[in-house]
This record gives C-alpha cells, structure tokens and sequence, in this order.
C-alpha cells in the first residue's frame, strides 16, 4: 500500500512528542514483571495474524458508543493506543518498548504512530480481496477524474465497481448531537464482499486529517496515510484513532484550540454513525442499515471538498 510519500514503507522518524510517549512508555514499563517478559519474546519476524489475534487487536476499538472527550484525554487516549499495540500479537512495537526499558526512548517517540500504521497498512494489503477491490476502484477514479469536490464523484465510482460485479453501495451516515460529537452527515462508499465481509472505501482518506500549521511530527504521521483506503471497518477505525491522536497533539502543540471536528469522536462518527446505503443510484429505493438518525446539520461536507493535490497544511 502506497502512502503519500510515494513509499511502501513508512520509516519511523525520531519526533517531538517525547515527553508524553515517553511518560506513556515508562508507564508500560511499570506494568507487570509477567508483560514485560512477554514483550521480551516477540521476535523480529512475526508471522501473519490469525483470526484470534485479530480480535485481541481490534476488539477493543468496535461496537463503542461515540461519547466525549476533553481537550485534555489526547495524552491518555495515546496511552490505550500504545497499550493495545503493546498487548496484540502484532508488529516489531512490542520488542521496542520492553528492550528501551526506562530509557525514555526519546530517539522513537512519534515513531511508534508511524510503526503502529505501518504494521496496520501491511496487514491490510496482505489481504487478496482488498488488493482486488483496491485495484478496481484506482480505475473507476482514474477514468472519472479526481474531482472529488464533485457532489456525484462517489456515485460514479459506485456505479463503476458494480459495473465490474462487486456489490458496491453509497452510504450516507448521519448524527446528532449529544453529548458527543457535533451533528453532521457523511457520504462514503463500501462493497460487501466474498462471506459477507464489508469493506469501507475512501477516496480521499487524507482529507480528513488535513490541519493548520502541522508540526513535523504530525507531517511525518500524516505521509504515511495512503491517498485511497480500502479496507475492513475495524482498520479504518485504528487508523483514525491513531490519527486523532496526532492531530489533537499537533494542534495543541501550535497553541491553537481543537476544532470539534477534528476531535476523534467526530471523526470517527463519518463512518461509525448510523447510515443508509444505497445500492441501485438510479433508484428511490434506499436500503437502511443501522438505526435511522436525522440529521441537523452537516458540517462533515467540508472534508468533502478538500483538494487531493499536495498537502498545504491549510485547513483547520
């Protein structure tokens, strides 16, 4: 999976978060005489994950309520972050942190981010109906342009890939405020593939983490995300907390407030939320998944219209 630096492989650089992740490290450190030897035998090379393994991973990250978060919760929500990565069977994190010990691991910090959506993004392509879909869809957007500030682009590229067989739909998700994110409404695109297996595609994954005045940190982070995602739920939910994370971070090291739409639970909510997914465009007919929500206002069309060209680092 290419990232936006035009690399396979992201490599971890050594980034300014270091006070924080180093805390977060040394707090790992100080779990139980039992994880540290555990973390002490995970070799380099891991084989791939098993089904079991998967849901030790990403178990903890479905089926939760969007609820709020202070501006204060990005330190602890790295915290779990790193600590699920710590905990599943997957990727070289593990080994990092029980071999630095109580040494800060400052030359790492903002790297176990990169690491965490680099081991992520290989999985993810190990799959054989994500490369296939993936595929399929880098045609429909090369024959229908990248204009994705066209209202109909998503349309089009749906009616492409169920040109090609793939039971591919529009969903339109929507929700209300309450006590958790702001309302808003969001258009993505998934296919239900082979067993029944959804996959989320976005076009333009990037637009959605696109901040002012990036620190060189984040901008490191934000490189790694590949301009078009495909993949299953659980990875996209990952890759957005992981981030949310960086975003908040960065934000807040400018000394600028964090928006409410930059703030995970919202970002999250565009595809997490309740949606209707439309499979015949041409027709009325809409078939509900999830709970029906109405929509107060749509605040999420912004991300929509975001530009695919060079990040600029202009948009709060």
């Amino acid at each position: 999976m290419m990232n936006r630096s035009g690399n396979s492989k992201c490599i971890p650089a050594s980034c300014g978060l270091s006070v924080q992740v180093s805390k977060i490290k040394q707090r790992i450190w100080r779990e139980t005489e039992t994880q540290r030897e555990m973390g002490l035998m995970h070799k380099k090379s891991i084989p791939a994950l098993d089904e079991t393994a998967r849901a030790r991973l990403w178990g903890p990250f479905l089926g939760e309520n969007f609820t709020s978060t202070s501006s204060d919760d990005s330190s602890d929500e790295l915290a779990n972050l790193v600590n699920s990565f710590y905990d599943s069977d997957c990727g070289e994190l593990k080994e990092e942190l029980s071999d630095a010990g109580s040494n800060g691991l400052h030359e790492t910090d903002g790297g176990d981010l990169i690491e965490m959506l680099d081991e992520l993004q290989r999985e993810i392509g190990d799959e054989p109906e994500v490369s296939r879909i993936r595929v399929e869809v880098e045609k429909a957007i090369r024959a229908i342009g990248s204009a994705v500030e066209d209202r109909f682009f998503k349309e089009r590229v749906v009616g492409r890939l169920r040109k090609k067989g793939f039971d591919a739909g529009l969903c339109k998700s929507s929700w209300e405020k309450s006590d958790g994110p702001p309302a808003g409404s969001y258009e993505y695109i998934d296919i239900i593939g082979q067993g029944k297996t959804r996959y989320i595609i976005e076009t333009n994954l990037p637009s959605n983490f696109e901040i002012a005045r990036p620190s060189k940190d984040y901008t490191r982070i934000f490189q790694c995300l590949p301009d078009i995602f495909v993949g299953r739920p659980e990875h996209l939910n990952l890759i957005v907390r992981v981030m949310s994370t960086a975003v908040v971070e960065s934000i807040k090291r400018a000394g600028m407030h964090v928006p409410p739409w930059r703030r995970r639970e919202y970002v999250l909510a565009k595809w997490f939320s309740s949606y209707k997914r439309s499979a015949n465009l041409g027709s009325i007919k809409i078939e509900k998944r999830g709970k029906n929500v109405n929509c107060r206002m749509t605040i999420g069309e912004r991300d929509n219209r975001i530009d695919r060209g060079n990040y600029q680092g202009n948009v709060v």
